[in-house]
């Protein structure tokens, strides 16, 4: 019986030990997390809405969806004058990995101002491609519907990532539609 309650015993406060690691290991990670992604979050928002000085955050209910793309979050983008110029939407549509998280500027004319992937789940070298430049700067300018070429539109899909192209065609899709139903169905 000794032979199996030492190791049992031993093994038990292992696990106390590691268990109160990882709860100290959280709560010290806990605020710096938080300010990183508020700090990328701005940064995304300037990025997709350039002229904007201050943004202000827009109530939404939990459920918030656009033809199915969970919108997240949503803010109005205010000039130094304090005259708005559009709203900066952030999308969750699903990729080929996971949830792609879009942040999408559109002005008051349902024009895209700009987009930015804060984060994914997309396979690197691939779908991992969406965020750079080149890919989403063909965004810019374009109202809606948006749509790769294989399907009509005008978005140069990412080589063999069409699947994540698609998404993120969709998430400025709804972006773009949620800003003009905000708007009260302008454009």
């Amino acid at each position: 019986m000794k032979q199996i309650t030492r190791p049992m015993i031993i093994l038990g406060v292992i696990c106390i030990v590691c268990a109160g690691l990882l709860g100290v290991a959280e709560s010290v990670t806990r605020e710096p997390i938080r300010v990183q992604n508020e700090a990328t979050a701005n940064a995304g928002k300037q990025k997709v809405f350039a002229d904007a000085v201050s943004f202000e955050e827009i109530e939404l209910a939990d459920d918030e969806n656009v033809d199915g793309t969970s919108v997240s979050s949503a803010n109005v983008a205010v000039d130094a004058s304090g005259e708005v110029l559009g709203y900066v939407v952030e999308v969750l549509p699903n990729g080929f990995g996971g949830s792609i998280d879009l942040m999408v500027g559109v002005d008051l004319d349902g024009v895209v101002t700009g987009i930015s992937v804060l984060s994914h789940s997309e396979s690197a070298g691939l779908g991992a491609r969406a965020t750079e430049d080149w890919f989403q700067e063909q965004f810019v300018g374009m109202t809606a519907p948006v749509a790769v070429a294989k399907d009509g539109g005008e978005v140069e899909a990412i080589t063999s990532a069409t699947i994540t192209s698609r998404a993120v065609s969709t998430g400025v899709n709804a972006a773009i539609g949620w800003a003009v139903d905000y708007m009260g169905g302008a454009n």
